[in-house]
């Protein structure tokens, strides 16, 4: 039998399905929120430190109440995987900005709600990672770019506005100067040669926790403000994120027929690989 789903809201579990959220909140109405999401591996959130310090220093820049340094949210995500018996999957901190009147400005005070989720590993067929040239461009200096905010329209729909032609299972996006940004859930990384590249963050780049991990480990990894043309000259292209680690792209689709492939293999990949397991 399936065990009923329980969740963990501002100090108080209960089912799934008995959760009130009220019609007023801003996280609904408004897209007023944040979220993060952590690799659950055997029983256990991956790297919450840090997934919850990127939580707080962004809910600090956006103006929410001070949301604590995470250790009685710890707690209550150990009791919450093991109410779930959920070893391998997924874990959501969904922060929202709290019920407040009609309007956009932000409310003083404003009483943050906070809910924990816990999703099982989901069972997919392994397939080509294809990469498409999306019409959706990330926008430098928004807060939509650089949080991991509930408004997150842009990555909702890059796979669904793509340049004419294009095909693949995941988005790439360029910024608002056509420089290279990311994929449509991850970050993105490229080789030529000895070197591994990756878009600064001043390309509207999310600083993702998987992606911050491989520059610190690999101090020598080239960042900076990169157009599309350079993949044609890149031996190896892959993305990162919390959940899948680090993933081989195989082909991009720019559009206009031009279809770039990429090896599936590479030493400097191999050595992020070797990191990735042993982390």
């Amino acid at each position: 039998m399936a065990v009923e789903e329980i969740v963990w809201i501002n100090g108080v579990f209960c089912t799934a399905k008995d959760i009130v959220w009220p019609l007023s909140d801003r996280g609904l109405s408004l897209g007023d929120g944040l979220f993060e999401t952590i690799c659950l591996q055997n029983g256990s959130p991956r790297f919450f430190p840090a997934h919850w310090q990127r939580l707080r220093n962004s809910s600090t820049e956006l103006l929410f109440d001070d949301i604590g340094n995470g250790e009685e949210v710890l707690l209550a995500l150990q009791e919450l995987i093991i109410r779930n018996q959920i070893k391998e999957g997924s874990i959501r901190i969904l922060l929202s900005r709290g019920v407040a009147p009609r309007g956009i400005d932000i409310p003083q005070p404003a009483q943050s709600n906070l809910l924990l989720r816990v999703f099982p590993k989901p069972t997919t067929t392994k397939q080509p990672l294809h990469l498409a040239l999306s019409k959706v461009r990330r926008v430098s200096g928004n807060p939509t770019s650089s949080h991991k905010t509930l408004s997150n329209m842009d990555m909702v729909m890059s796979r669904r506005f793509l340049v004419a032609g294009a095909k693949g299972n995941e988005s790439l996006l360029l910024d608002n100067e056509g420089h290279l940004s990311c994929a449509g859930t991850a970050n993105l990384f490229w080789i030529k040669g000895d070197d591994i590249y990756t878009s600064s963050i001043s390309c509207a780049v999310l600083s993702g926790i998987t992606r911050a991990r491989i520059l610190q480990e690999f101090g020598n990894i080239k960042t900076g403000e990169y157009f599309p043309k350079v993949l044609r000259s890149a031996d190896m292209v892959f993305i990162s994120n919390a959940v899948i680690g680090v993933k081989v792209v195989q082909q991009i689709d720019l559009g206009d027929n031009e279809i770039l492939q990429f090896a599936g293999e590479h030493s400097q990949f191999n050595k992020i690989i070797h990191f990735m397991k042993s982390a």
